[in-house]
């Protein structure tokens, strides 16, 4: 669910509001049926609308939540590149392994130790 909803916020951000299963498939390397599906169930979840043939478009409770997984995922990337010297490429990869597990209480206090502003 992290992946697509971070790449629906990304498309968002943007100026994309509404995201189709041909857009979630190309950025996540993944079939449109596949896609599609995950769509329905972020619907499904409470996290936007989707409509058949047109996509997915965030509410707000979608929104918050997606905003708050990118910004713990660019305070994992920050992390990763001040500390271990990683590339912004490898910061983001490997922020994207964790960032969906690491507990918010963790996340808050790298951002207080190393004063991180996301």
């Amino acid at each position: 669910m992290h992946k697509y909803m971070k790449e629906i916020y990304r498309a968002y951000e943007e100026g994309i509001p509404l995201v189709g299963p041909t857009h979630i498939s190309k950025a996540l390397n993944i079939s449109k049926s596949t896609a599609q599906h995950m769509l329905k169930n972020l619907a499904s979840m409470g996290y936007g609308t989707y409509m058949e043939r047109k996509g997915f478009i965030l509410n707000e409770k979608g929104k918050e939540v997606a905003k708050k997984m990118i910004r713990k995922h660019r305070i994992m990337e920050s992390f990763f590149a001040a500390n271990f010297s990683m590339s912004a490429y490898r910061a983001c990869e490997e922020a994207e392994k964790i960032d969906a597990f690491i507990g918010d209480e963790v996340v808050e206090m790298i951002e207080k130790r190393f004063n991180y502003t996301v």
